[in-house]
């Protein structure tokens, strides 16, 4: 139908023969809206190239020039450089294991009439059948995009003009590349700009967890003592002080210097930066009891 809206769906891909076509037939079956997929390969060793190569033949998938990226951030941000994106209504984002519900693109541009961005929880799915919730969409707080994103990545939808400030700052931020992941930096993006973000409570797809996924769910104790490390490592302080200083740059006025003090604060792990942390902590997390828990860490001088 030549009046439905076009989506544009940028797929990034690295070794994922096994779930890439039940995850591309998903974004395909999409109701109400065209699809148009772009699709960026990180030097694929397996099946993937031959099967994006059969996948291709449908008119709706480009296959930009594959390379050596080495990260699901470095190829998205390839993908957000260098995606044609001309005449769509909205820009998506995709892994390549997922399986997407048929109404979640049509619900989501619906939703994008009054803000500037989307995104939603996700049913996380197991290989044993489990299905759990993953609850994202907590009210948002005012600077929680400096230290978490609004949820996986692939539940995002931009409009054009959301997706053209991320596309430029991508493009001319010198610390874009040493950002820790694409969905948190886009997130930040958006929002230091001072435009909408909207979080779903509905589930939008089935978000597959295997042992390859490069993020994943972040559930459990293996995952919670991974997380510990990095923050008394100093590893995730100093990704949340590239993600401010970024957003510094996009915002203005006194929503800019509030972020340029806070990545000041960041990049240092002094008592009093912890105590002035620990006084815009209702800023900084949008679930109360992960609230709850920095304090903790502050006090502790664990983070």
């Amino acid at each position: 139908m030549p009046d439905r809206p076009l989506v544009v769906v940028l797929l990034a891909t690295h070794d994922g023969a096994d779930f890439l076509r039940e995850q591309v037939d998903s974004i395909l079956a999409q109701q109400g809206v065209d699809v148009r997929i772009v699709v960026s390969d990180d030097g694929s060793t397996d099946a993937t190239p031959a099967l994006l190569d059969e996948l291709a033949a449908d008119p709706r998938i480009l296959q930009l020039p594959p390379g050596a990226y080495g990260s699901a951030h470095a190829n998205f941000l390839r993908l957000i450089r260098d995606a044609p994106v001309d005449g769509a209504a909205a820009i998506a984002f995709s892994d390549q294991d997922d399986v997407w519900n048929p109404g979640r693109l049509a619900a989501q541009l619906e939703q994008l009439r009054t803000a500037d961005a989307v995104s939603a929880n996700v049913i996380a799915v197991y290989d044993d059948d489990r299905r759990v919730l993953l609850d994202k969409a907590q009210p948002q707080r005012s600077l929680d995009f400096v230290l978490e994103s609004a949820g996986p990545g692939c539940t995002f939808v931009l409009s054009p003009a959301a997706f053209d400030l991320v596309r430029h700052v991508v493009r001319t931020d010198p610390e874009a590349d040493a950002a820790p992941i694409h969905d948190w930096l886009v997130y930040a993006i958006v929002r230091a700009a001072g435009m909408r973000w909207h979080i779903d409570p509905a589930p939008v797809i089935d978000y597959r967890q295997h042992a390859a996924n490069d993020t994943g769910a972040n559930l459990g104790w293996s995952q919670a003592r991974t997380r510990l490390r990095r923050m008394r490592s100093g590893g995730f302080r100093r990704e949340a002080a590239v993600v401010a200083r970024i957003a510094s740059r996009v915002a203005e006025g006194e929503h800019r210097a509030r972020l340029t003090a806070l990545a000041a604060l960041l990049e240092r792990g002094d008592a009093r930066a912890r105590l002035a942390l620990l006084r815009g902590i209702g800023s900084l997390r949008r679930r109360g009891s992960e609230r709850i828990a920095l304090a903790g860490m502050l006090l502790l001088g664990v983070w």
